[in-house]
């Protein structure tokens, strides 16, 4: 913890962090409060991502949904909706418009049984109705800060104000 929020580090030799609650729902709401900074200026860039990832641990069957996922030094937000299948992974795709990531945002997914909503700061960015990507079973919450190519990266942070989760 750090003046009140959790900050996670991505330090340049590629150590990170991330974490996972165990607090699982069929539908619902979550949502994090949160800001992407960079404290370097060299090697690659982390990826912060907010995902509800399945109770059964089974990917792609379980499927995904990240909801805020970007490298750091991006200037838009975008989603992945995993679909849950046994054949190639299939994902709907959406793009916020321009945003200052180091700056606190809310982001905010739900997911109920017509549709997957996705807010920032109050206002839907994507809404996807197709019924193939609703997963079969419960989700919870990741709060991750990614190093996807295991080499020399930029130092970042993923600071979190709070995170919360609702039922349908």
């Amino acid at each position: 913890m750090q003046d009140g929020y959790l900050r996670q580090t991505g330090y340049a030799n590629g150590d990170t962090a991330g974490l996972a609650s165990n607090l699982g729902q069929k539908y619902g709401r979550w949502e994090v409060r949160a800001r992407v900074i960079a404290d370097g200026n060299s090697g690659h860039a982390y990826h912060p991502v907010l995902i509800t990832w399945p109770g059964s641990d089974e990917w792609p069957q379980g499927g995904e949904y990240d909801y805020f996922e970007v490298n750091v030094g991006d200037t838009s937000a975008t989603a992945f909706l995993h679909h849950p299948t046994d054949s190639e992974v299939v994902q709907d795709e959406y793009h916020s418009g321009s945003l200052d990531l180091a700056q606190w945002h809310n982001y905010g997914f739900e997911w109920a049984p017509d549709g997957l909503t996705g807010y920032i700061d109050g206002q839907v960015w994507f809404h996807d109705t197709d019924p193939d990507v609703q997963a079969p079973g419960p989700m919870h919450q990741t709060i991750q800060l990614d190093n996807f190519c295991g080499c020399t990266m930029q130092k970042a942070y993923f600071d979190v104000d709070w995170a919360r989760v609702y039922p349908l």
